[in-house]
């Protein structure tokens, strides 16, 4: 039995196949003389079962093949009795590793009647053998064939089946036919017959030995194209799911990144009862500076802004982010309106101290100007977008003040 299912079990246990799992213990139930049979991890925890068995606390339940369980009325008749397997999966290296096992069962009541009937046809079989052979004896005895009877029996008990191509054969003496010799040419015949199959399968056993090994090796070069590709594959995903969430200009998050970092800070903020802040800069006269000194210089300007304020914060925790255009946008978790003012601050003196010419800025360099906002989050109610829009009013408010400033919203 574990010959025949082992394997299956071993394979599809350390893949993880389930349905082949189920399957197999269909087929093993429906032999005659099981009554249930179930799988149990290396631990010993069970993890698939069908029929009668018994569980972890030695109660005798049936799970039916929902995998639903109930009770089993106990009984001389309805014991179970149980025989365990190991399950040991050879991987591609050729080691062993030790799964689990796996459990048959059969009831007393099974067994009695095996019993019953293998002693009946035990019976029949002696009685009919028994006949037989009286029959025979007596036939044979009658026509004084002891000697030819005796010379067969011995050439064939002679016979190697490893060696059937020595050139061997039997001939009884007497000029006259009867039954032994044609009992003898018959194993002669049959001796011929026997080595021109074992040569040709010989022939065949080297072949498939062959075929074998082109397969294995067939095998083993598909397994490492699968591998190559789900490698590649999953550097491809991982590379577009990089690209989705970058702004391809400055390097830095972009807006989809922003908003799905706000949505879980804001959550985390709300479930761990701690501030959040949010900041929006804004290049100042940016479409100025684009008008004369180019988009290529314009595009150079961004990446620098970008560059500094993400060195700029230095918090792992923070987000920086180009919010669209010449804007980008902070998310500070667990930073309340002070610190966040003061984060801020150095931000945008940072920005003023690349003094980075700006004929057409009222400073004569490239600055930025800031709109801040705080909330304690909620998880009940609230709006991160009034978050957002108070940082947006704010930042509106320190572009009508002059610009190069920073506002908190009111």
């Amino acid at each position: 039995m574990d010959m025949t299912f082992g394997a299956s079990l071993a394979s599809s246990t350390w893949r993880f196949q389930g349905d082949v799992q189920k399957a197999t213990l269909i087929g093993i139930s429906n032999l005659p003389v099981v009554t249930g049979v179930k799988i149990e991890d290396a631990q010993g925890r069970l993890v698939l079962a069908l029929g009668n068995i018994y569980d972890g606390d030695g109660k005798q339940i049936h799970v039916d093949d929902n995998g639903v369980r109930s009770p089993v009325a106990t009984g001389f008749l309805n014991a179970a009795t149980g025989h365990r397997f190991p399950i040991l999966y050879r991987d591609e290296h050729n080691l062993i590793h030790d799964i689990g096992s796996w459990t048959v069962y059969s009831s007393r009541h099974v067994v009695v009647k095996k019993v019953a009937y293998g002693f009946t046809l035990i019976l029949i079989n002696s009685i009919i053998k028994t006949l037989v052979l009286w029959f025979i004896f007596l036939y044979v005895f009658q026509r004084w064939l002891g000697t030819p009877i005796t010379k067969l029996s011995s050439f064939v008990r002679e016979q190697d089946l490893n060696r059937l191509d020595t050139q061997q054969s039997i001939a009884l003496p007497g000029n006259k036919q009867h039954e032994l010799h044609f009992l003898a040419d018959a194993i002669n015949a049959m001796l011929a017959s026997l080595r021109k199959h074992m040569g040709q399968n010989r022939a065949l056993y080297d072949e498939l030995q062959q075929e074998k090994e082109s397969l294995r090796a067939l095998n083993k070069s598909l397994e490492l194209r699968i591998a190559e590709r789900t490698h590649d594959l999953a550097q491809a995903n991982d590379q577009l799911k990089l690209l989705s969430l970058t702004d391809a200009l400055t390097g830095i998050p972009n807006r989809r990144c922003f908003d799905q970092n706000l949505d879980q800070e804001w959550r985390r903020c709300a479930r761990n009862g701690t501030p959040l802040t949010v900041a929006l800069f804004d290049v100042d006269w940016f479409k100025n500076y684009n008008d004369k000194y180019g988009h290529i210089a314009g595009d150079e300007v961004l990446r620098r802004v970008a560059s500094t304020l993400q060195q700029t914060v230095g918090r792992a925790g923070d987000t920086v982010a180009r919010y669209g255009g010449e804007e980008f946008a902070l998310i500070a978790p667990d930073t309340d309106g002070e610190s966040g003012l003061g984060l801020v601050h150095k931000m945008r003196n940072a920005i003023f101290s690349l003094d980075m010419p700006h004929a057409l800025s009222d400073f004569g360099r490239i600055t930025v100007s800031v709109g801040v906002a705080s909330c304690m989050p909620s998880q009940h109610n609230g709006d991160l977008n009034m978050l957002l829009q108070a940082a947006d009013a704010a930042l509106y408010r320190a572009k009508l003040a002059g610009r190069n400033q920073v506002l908190v919203a009111e």
